[in-house]
């Protein structure tokens, strides 16, 4: 999964449009932050944000939590 997070006031405002436009690869909003599914298309939505906004947003690649597993 895709962890993007926004710092500045416009890249937030990118973010949340981009979550409204492509519902179907994110997994879960966080207000700042947003979880993207591991699709081609969400890294692509996630560089798009990246190259509009810099280091206002904020990519890291993350794997869900099982608690069970060893």
């Amino acid at each position: 999964m895709l962890l993007l997070i926004a710092y500045s006031q416009a890249a937030r405002q990118s973010l949340r449009n981009a979550c409204r436009r492509h519902e179907d690869c994110v997994v879960r909003r966080f207000g700042r932050a947003a979880l993207f599914a591991e699709t081609e298309f969400a890294a692509f939505q996630a560089i798009r944000l990246r190259e509009r906004h810099g280091r206002a947003i904020q990519v890291e690649r993350t794997r869900p939590f099982n608690e069970f597993e060893a």
